[in-house]
């Protein structure tokens, strides 16, 4: 009966269910990212309301919250996280951050020492010989004086790096590095906060938020292998009460989410894929195509880069990005 499956239809497929997500585990990053789609961002009162209405800027800040989770297997091998937080394409002076450098010690309160200095000095001597004529003769002589003193004083724990931060492109970004501890663990959420001077008349713009991990695998006995990873998030910001700028982070965050869609479903369509392809004369552009070709031009923040493989593009993800780069240009013109 059609629309029905049958107990071997069943099986298949909960065969290739099973190796579809054995695959996919065993493929699974070190480390899991998440971050907002979108964020909205307030101004910072001024404790001068005089000179702010005079003046041409003003001060935004926002939270960005960030979660973790560690894969099971290298929950004891991360060494460091890093975030970078930069625009996508205007650049603004960054004003304030947090958290800030932050140390951490395994000892509470200070640590006492206590040293014993011992000074020696001596002559001494010794002359043995054995002659066929003589008995064994022996004569020593042995001059010495010993000193000694016992120094005690406190001192202060080493300070082990917990939290890192401080800024990059000029003072138009930031990266915060966490460490773990005793005390501390890296999995889980955590809040960046962070401030930019901007135009007055700004509403909206794109930050890319640069995730990565760092650590180290255990192979053969002490022999250890390093590894690194990361990920990259595209996030539109616009000013908290402004609707036009909310429906324009809207429309940003859509038509990425349809881009990075059709061109996974692309890239996924195998053999009927490739005919339809064929069909339109496009099989060859595709392979053509960098094999993250949507998410650099989400991330590189210009539109040169969807002009110079249109030509290879199917007619229907070539729609798609150009609403992309439009939302995006939409963007761009809230910063101005």
């Amino acid at each position: 009966m059609r629309g029905c499956l049958t107990a071997w239809q069943v099986f298949a497929m909960s065969l290739f269910l099973a190796f579809h997500v054995g695959f996919a585990i065993a493929n699974d990053s070190v480390v899991r990212f998440d971050a907002p789609a979108m964020i909205a961002v307030r101004p910072v009162t001024s404790e001068r309301p005089d000179e702010a209405e005079l003046s041409s800027e003003k001060i935004i800040e926002l939270l960005v919250p960030v979660t973790s989770e560690i894969g099971m297997r290298d929950r004891g091998n991360v060494s460091s996280f890093r975030y970078d937080i930069v625009w996508n394409q205007q650049s603004y002076p960054l004003v304030n951050y947090a958290p800030k450098t932050q140390t951490v010690s395994d000892i509470e309160g200070v640590i006492e020492v206590e040293k014993n200095e011992d000074e020696a000095k001596g002559i001494g001597g010794s002359l043995n010989g054995r002659f066929p004529e003589m008995v064994n003769g022996s004569i020593k002589a042995d001059l010495s004086s010993r000193t000694g003193s016992t120094v005690k004083y406190h001192e202060l724990p080493q300070q082990d790096v917990l939290v890192a931060s401080g800024t990059i492109n000029r003072g138009c970004g930031v990266f915060f590095r966490f460490h773990p501890s005793k005390q501390t663990t890296l999995e889980g959420g955590r809040d960046l906060v962070i401030a930019f001077r901007v135009p007055k008349t700004w509403s909206g713009g794109v930050l890319k938020l640069k995730c990565s991990v760092t650590g180290k695998r255990r192979i053969i006995g002490s022999w250890s292998d390093s590894f690194e990873e990361s990920c990259m998030f595209v996030i539109p910001i616009y000013l908290e009460g402004d609707d036009q700028a909310r429906d324009a982070a809207r429309d940003f965050v859509d038509s990425e989410t349809r881009l990075r869609i059709n061109w996974d479903q692309l890239q996924n369509r195998g053999t009927d894929g490739a005919s339809y392809l064929n069909r339109l004369g496009r099989g060859e552009d595709l392979q053509s195509l960098p094999p993250h070709w949507a998410h650099r031009l989400i991330q590189s923040g210009k539109d040169e880069y969807l002009e110079k493989y249109r030509p290879k593009l199917p007619p229907d993800l070539a729609d798609v990005a150009d609403q992309f780069v439009l939302a995006r240009k939409g963007m761009y013109k809230l910063s101005r």
